[in-house]
């Protein structure tokens, strides 16, 4: 059964030259609990991905995949202490860019709870960006 929550998404990254932005998203969504975890779906609400459904899969406690559907698709796939090449589109095109997850916490339950994440980016194995992102679902 989905539930109806609200989703509070809250990502900050830092780039090699230390320079950090945050970017703090809330939108309506559901909730849904699988086999291996929750699914978590809400709609882009951003001008630039209207149209873009995003789907936040949490397969196991120390592994999440974060796919978006629409516009602009991507898939990363964060899993605690491995990198994995990731695909990301945007307007200016498409990118494989790996992704690396030194942690990796999940505290789900039917009403909600929190993701955490913390993980870098890198483009042909040079570091770009360190991200950490804080998902917070409630029940509505």
């Amino acid at each position: 059964m989905k539930n109806n929550v609200m989703i509070k998404f809250v990502t900050v990254q830092t780039t090699d030259d230390n320079e950090s932005d945050t970017l703090e998203i809330n939108a309506r969504g559901t909730l849904e609990k699988t086999k291996s975890g929750y699914i978590i779906e809400y709609n882009e609400i951003d001008e630039e991905m209207k149209g873009s459904k995003t789907t936040v899969s949490v397969d196991s406690p120390e592994c999440i995949t974060m796919t978006r559907s629409g516009s602009y698709n991507s898939r990363f796939v964060i899993e605690k202490n491995k990198r994995h090449s990731c695909h990301y589109e945007t307007p200016a095109g498409s990118l494989m860019m790996g992704v690396f997850a030194s942690d990796v916490l999940v505290n789900l339950n039917d009403n909600g709870g929190k993701v955490k994440l913390k993980y870098t980016i890198d483009f042909n194995s040079s570091m770009v960006a360190e991200n950490s992102v804080t998902l917070s679902v409630k029940k509505i």
